[in-house]
């Protein structure tokens, strides 16, 4: 029973949650946002099996996520986190760290209706421009570059808004592809704020040969990566379509080849 309420209860860090909104921003407008995400564990889901590791494992990023107008209907996207990993053993309580970019994403989103639905499609790419170490096993990301094109659908009415979107995960290296799923609803609650529901899932569709070099790969970035997240999102905007800040937490369920750990993710922006 408490095996079942820790994976009810455990949450992803923001490095795995990039819901694409079918909005685009308008020509020469731009949307930068500065967050953090903490992930802290000595527990995750491999191959099935809740497993208590022999180390207590940090990852704290730190990202960059920009958009910007290059049309009313084109947008550019840029994302670059920087990590910083780590580990202490349990037994002997010796530590190693690595810092170093994680894998930059870059992308473009078309407007292709823009009525009362609002319909957009896009393709990023998650070049593999990690950092990892051998001998320790830590990286800074997946060992492993991502094309990943997707369709999404929105509108919003009164105080609401509300949108989805799929897409497909083509992965190099030998790791899997995967199947991505995400939703938002929203609700304006007080003049400037909104509570934010969230789904964002990932599942693979093949099983690669990156799966088998698991054992001497940390947790955070296994081939075959399963999840199923629910979050609670709130957006404040300080100055209205001009700076703001949100914060968000997410449980999962369904998780494998993942960490098992709470995470708070938190972030300030800017509209220009």
């Amino acid at each position: 029973m408490r095996k079942t309420i820790l994976l009810l209860c455990i949450a992803l860090s923001a490095q795995f949650i990039q819901a694409q909104s079918p909005w685009t921003k308008e020509k020469g407008k731009a949307y930068v946002q500065v967050g953090v995400s903490g992930l802290f564990y000595d527990k995750a889901q491999i191959d099935g099996k809740n497993t208590t590791l022999d180390n207590d494992y940090s990852d704290i990023t730190t990202q960059i996520y920009s958009e910007y107008g290059i049309t009313n209907k084109l947008e550019a996207l840029l994302i670059v986190p920087i990590k910083f990993a780590s580990f202490e053993s349990k037994t002997t309580s010796a530590t190693e760290s690595l810092t170093g970019l994680g894998n930059i994403n870059l992308g473009l989103k078309y407007k292709l209706h823009d009525k009362k639905w609002k319909i957009a499609t896009g393709l990023q790419l998650q070049a593999n421009s990690s950092n990892r170490d051998s001998n320790t096993g830590l990286s800074t990301d997946f060992n492993a570059s991502t094309l990943l094109p997707y369709l999404s659908v929105g509108s919003s009415s009164s105080k609401w808004y509300y949108f989805g979107n799929i897409g497909y995960g083509y992965m190099t290296n030998s790791y899997s592809d995967y199947f991505k799923l995400a939703a938002e609803v929203g609700y304006n609650i007080i003049p400037l704020g909104h509570l934010i529901l969230a789904l964002d899932t990932k599942n693979p569709i093949a099983k690669e040969k990156a799966f088998e070099n698991n054992a001497s790969q940390w947790p955070s970035y296994l081939d075959r990566q399963t999840y199923n997240a629910f979050g609670l999102k709130f957006n404040y905007e300080f100055s209205p379509d001009k700076y703001g800040a949100n914060i968000s937490t997410y449980g999962a369920f369904g998780n494998d080849n993942a960490p098992l750990s709470p995470s708070i993710n938190f972030a300030v922006y800017a509209k220009l």
